[in-house]
């Protein structure tokens, strides 16, 4: 098993940026860990690094080994999480990348669900846009991704699609707050606050307006949609999220969101997704299943 120690700490430095906060992450000294590197790359008979002033930097070798690395090391995690199994998943680990709008309530509530069922295992969940979950994924860096509307891969395997219409959000107190469903033409009366581009909802959104003759008016654009819920209250702001990620009453007794028509603004797909071909740890097929099943029933 020596030579995993050696890709791990390889991985450590590729993430970390450097020697010496990878050697704090990995609880060894500097020098003990670049000795480590430098014999990987005698034994490589190659550089795996450029080595300056700010950190390391991969090179094209280094680029090639990463990906032999990393793959090795999620069979190995696979592998540990399996014997794990046999005693009943007392340990486990499961790395998750997620859209803003999927973390809010539902993600959040998948975790404490599966914790209390298997409390020895444990989650690192990165919130993201739905490009960087996508090279999350393929760089072996998470096991699964939920995102909104992620971007088309042949490296990408749904396992569930669920369709999330647009809604507007807007204060308790705001004119169209009465109204049960909205066209999209109602709100261009107001302010908007806008997801940032990066964001799978702004392109939804940026689908309609520039096919309107009529300009809206953009008051501020965020990738915080805590913020946006900020910039709402008490005011005739209006703001767009998907349905699975806007605020219930307890969470944000001020904000009311209001569905979108989907004459105007179609609905978003919500996708749960690992990468085609890679055998998941038992951890994470287990909350992979449980977030599957909770989506499924979403559609009921």
């Amino acid at each position: 098993m020596k030579h995993f120690r050696y890709f791990r700490y390889m991985d450590a430095v590729v993430r970390a940026g450097s020697i010496r906060r990878a050697a704090e992450q990995l609880y060894i000294t500097p020098s003990a860990l670049d000795r480590r590197i430098h014999d990987l790359e005698k034994e490589l008979g190659t550089p795996l690094f450029e080595r300056h002033a700010r950190g390391m930097r991969l090179l094209a070798a280094g680029e090639i080994f990463l990906g032999y690395v990393r793959r090795h090391l999620a069979d190995l995690d696979r592998m540990q999480s399996e014997i794990e199994s046999l005693k009943g998943l007392k340990r486990g680990h499961v790395e998750i990348v997620a859209s803003q709008a999927v973390a809010v309530s539902f993600l959040s509530q998948q975790v404490r669900t599966f914790q209390q069922n298997h409390p020895g295992v444990t989650f690192n969940v990165r919130i993201t846009d739905r490009g960087e979950a996508m090279r999350a994924l393929t760089a072996f860096e998470a096991d699964l991704a939920l995102v909104i509307s992620p971007l088309r891969t042949a490296e990408l395997l749904p396992l569930v699609v669920v369709a999330q219409p647009v809604m507007a959000m807007m204060d308790i107190d705001h004119p169209l707050a009465a109204a049960q469903s909205l066209r999209f033409g109602d709100c261009l009366s107001y302010p908007l606050v806008l997801p940032r581009a990066t964001l799978a909802t702004r392109a939804l959104i940026d689908a309609v307006l520039n096919a309107r003759s009529v300009p809206a008016t953009i008051a501020v654009e965020t990738d915080s949609f805590e913020m946006m819920r900020g910039l709402i209250a008490h005011t005739a702001n209006i703001g767009f999220q998907v349905a699975i990620g806007t605020p219930d009453a307890q969470t944000d007794p001020r904000v009311v969101a209001r569905r979108i028509d989907e004459r105007d603004i179609s609905a978003a797909p919500m996708v749960c997704a690992q990468l085609k071909g890679r055998s998941l740890s038992v951890a994470a097929a287990r909350f992979a299943n449980q977030v599957v099943g909770a989506l499924d029933a979403m559609k009921q």
